[in-house]
């Protein structure tokens, strides 16, 4: 009898087998669609590792089916980190919610439009090329650009109205004769309430409600004051509005059809200055304000223009304008500055007429005094602001804007960019906190974002650019607020005090060592007579007659050992006293000085001393100075032989080199070690103040201080060093000249 427990879990795995293989099945299905579907597909995870391509993916982004699986996107494309494609990726990822983006590939010159949308694992993006539509979409504005420039440029009013009387465009002109900032989105008859009477209203819907084009002439009354002559068109969304001026046609038709006294009136009353000029270039008619205006010279009937008004004559102004509106018939229209005796800007409009040209001018100059002050304004902000920006780049300090909101650089100085040790054009767009990732500076930039303002906090720690360096900076950070009250930025003002901080180390250790200096002097000089008296002690002991044989050699080691003792003593003196003038010395007094100091240790260390003088020459130097080098170098080389070497120090007669030719004399010490020797990053830094090798056992400035006393007595200090694995060393040399004097330290 069968086992109904063993048939149903027989069952179960059947089922489950089954369900598995139509989910393979299903799941081959959906990734056979997905291969040819005509959109490219990208699937990333988390880390953005590329996971899934389809071909149009494959194609479009030219990505290599090595690639999936091995590496992500940020590396195939590096172009889009700090982009806004990275933004939405990562908006998708911490939100969950789909975006879409039109994107430019720079590697592939070419335009998609992506859909990003979030999946279990990561993210999936669709999308395809749509270069062409954009070329396409390029184009058309383009033309719109140069359709509406044109209109733009145009003397005629234009405007077009939809079949709502809604404004879909006016250029300039039109605009200007509105005396409105814009009409663009504006009805007509509540903007344009003139419209609304006769004759603009039964034109405007004959043309709008029959499709009827209209042309008619009719006076504009203040505010607008003018004469227009206006054709209406249909057109498939409504109608297009001409407007062109005809004031002054107009006001020419009045000089010929309206009586003398009535043109009289009008003149007259008119604010421009009118002058009419007949054929023979006579002045026949000056209305009130031309007189006013032209003062002394207003009673001008039948006076000869030219002559009256030389300055006028010249090419450029008025000659040209003139002829041409009088012997061409081409209105003209020009700005004029009128020296002594009337020393006015005029705004000039000449029109032909059949006597001759009537011309219209006013008086401008308190129009260009303004326009001239308003110049200089400007001249003078772009000034200031080129100065700031000047001083903003060239400050002493690091300057940063960031974004309150994403804490991304906006704007950076050259002294911020130089301290963070990459390039600019590497730092914007990046987020801080990437690029310098110091404990606590992102809690400092969210409560200046909120708005409290930090002030001198000090921060420290290591950035990627230079690493193994503990650096610290003193900080300010402060909210910049925008027309609504919200924090918009955050400004920084960095200072580096990595070097005030090493140098107040330092000089606390400056002090110890000087305090050691001052005891081991007091010392030196306290125990020199109980050596002389052991010394004379030992002497007379020595030349006893009853000393026994076997203590006479005991006598003579203590008296060597004493002796010594004495020099150390002696030593340590001349170190510790300050030379006021330069004193001759040779190599060998210099050198050996210094290693008798260090005599014991290079016992202790196993380091064996070779010490060559192939030089007597006496050198002009301060003593005591160049002693400090020679101590700073053979102290460096044995700390770099801790397991013991070789000491080499040569000294001989040498010329400096310069170029290929022979320098000044000299003699040049050479100091040279067995050690584990420098890579070529400590080399390059090797001295530069503060900075050391040795951990808390170096203060930084030993190189530092020595290349400057070199320098003083115009000497020369070089070093070459490998680290190969059998040859390896350090070799300084020291050259110092025999003919300058040094310079006073």
């Amino acid at each position: 009898m069968a086992d109904p427990v063993v048939d149903n879990a027989s069952t179960m795995a059947e089922r489950r087998l089954h369900i598995r293989r139509g989910r393979d099945v299903e799941h081959d299905q959906l990734a056979q669609v997905i291969a040819q579907l005509p959109d490219a597909v990208l699937c990333l995870d988390r880390d953005c590792l590329i996971t899934f391509a389809n071909a149009e993916a494959l194609r479009i982004s030219h990505i290599h089916p090595a690639d999936i699986h091995n590496k992500t996107y940020w590396k195939l494309f590096p172009e889009s980190v700090g982009s806004d494609l990275e933004r939405i990726f990562r908006e998708v990822f911490d939100t969950g919610v789909p975006q879409r983006i039109d994107y430019f590939c720079k590697s592939f010159q070419i335009w998609v439009d992506a859909h990003i949308f979030p999946i279990d694992d990561g993210l999936a993006v669709c999308y395809r090329d749509v270069t062409a539509s954009k070329q396409a979409e390029a184009a058309r504005n383009l033309s719109l650009r140069q359709t509406r420039r044109i209109f733009d440029v145009a003397r005629d009013s234009i405007l077009c109205l939809d079949r709502n009387w809604t404004c879909t465009f006016a250029n300039r002109a039109a605009i200007a004769i509105s005396g409105l900032p814009s009409l663009v989105g504006e009805n007509l008859w509540e903007s344009l309430p003139l419209s609304r009477q006769e004759p603009f209203r039964s034109h405007y819907l004959l043309t709008m409600d029959r499709g009827i084009p209209t042309e008619f002439e009719a006076y504009c009354p203040a505010p607008y004051d003018v004469w227009l002559r206006i054709s209406s068109s249909p057109f498939e969304d409504g109608i297009i509005l001409f407007a062109t001026d005809i004031t002054d046609r107009k006001g020419a038709e009045l000089l010929h059809n309206t009586s003398a006294r009535q043109l009289h009136q009008v003149l007259e009353t008119t604010t421009d200055a009118v002058i009419t000029i007949n054929r023979d270039w006579d002045l026949s008619f000056l209305n009130r304000r031309a007189r006013e205006l032209l003062g002394p010279k207003g009673d001008l009937l039948g006076r000869n223009f030219w002559h009256e008004f030389s300055v006028a004559a010249q090419p450029g102004g008025f000659l040209d304008h003139f002829h041409r509106a009088m012997d061409h018939n081409i209105p003209g229209e020009f700005e004029f500055f009128y020296p002594d005796p009337l020393h006015l800007w005029l705004y000039i409009q000449c029109r032909p007429f059949d006597d001759g040209i009537v011309v219209f001018f006013r008086d401008i100059t308190k129009r260009k005094e303004n326009e001239e002050a308003l110049r200089r304004r400007q001249e003078e902000s772009e000034r200031r602001r080129t100065e700031l920006e000047i001083i903003y780049q060239t400050a002493p300090v690091g300057l940063a804007l960031f974004d309150a909101r994403t804490l991304r650089y906006l704007r950076i100085n050259d002294r911020q960019a130089e301290t963070i040790g990459l390039p600019k054009e590497e730092i914007l767009g990046r987020i801080i906190t990437d690029i310098a990732p110091l404990s606590g500076l992102r809690d400092l930039l969210l409560t200046a974002a909120s708005g409290r303002p930090i002030r001198n906090h000090q921060l420290e720690g290591e950035l990627p650019t230079r690493p193994g360096e503990h650096r610290y900076w003193n900080c300010s950070y402060s909210p910049i607020y925008n027309s609504s009250g919200e924090v918009e930025a955050i400004t920084a003002v960095v200072l580096e005090i990595t070097n005030q901080k090493k140098a107040e180390a330092a000089l606390l250790q400056s002090e110890k060592l000087a305090a050691v200096g001052r005891l081991a002097s007091s010392i030196s000089h306290e125990i020199n007579n109980p050596l002389e008296s052991i010394t004379n002690l030992l002497y007379l002991i020595a030349m006893s007659s009853e000393l026994p044989a076997d203590l006479r050699g005991f006598v003579e080691t203590a008296q060597n050992e004493l002796s010594r003792v004495c020099q150390i003593a002696t030593q340590t003196l001349r170190f510790h006293r300050q030379a006021v003038r330069a004193t001759h010395v040779n190599a060998a007094d210099l050198v050996d000085a210094v290693l008798h100091l260090y005599q014991g240790r290079l016992l202790n260390s196993d380091i064996r001393v070779e010490a060559t003088y192939a030089s007597s020459t006496r050198i002009l130097c301060f003593e005591n100075d160049i002693r400090q080098v020679l101590n700073n170098l053979i102290a460096n080389s044995i700390d770099a032989m801790r397991q013991g070497g070789r000491l080499v120090v040569r000294a001989h007669d040498a010329h400096e080199l310069s170029g290929y030719a022979k320098g000044r004399p000299g003699i040049r010490i050479t100091i040279a070690d067995t050690g584990h020797g420098m890579s070529p990053a400590v080399r390059a830094r090797l001295f530069e103040p503060f900075y050391t090798t040795k951990e808390l056992k170096g203060t930084g400035l030993g190189l530092w201080i020595s290349s400057g006393i070199v320098t003083r007595h115009q000497g020369r200090l070089t070093l070459r060093s490998t680290e190969h694995p059998i040859h390896h060393g350090t070799v300084f040399s020291l050259f110092l000249p025999s003919m300058e004097p040094p310079a006073t330290p």
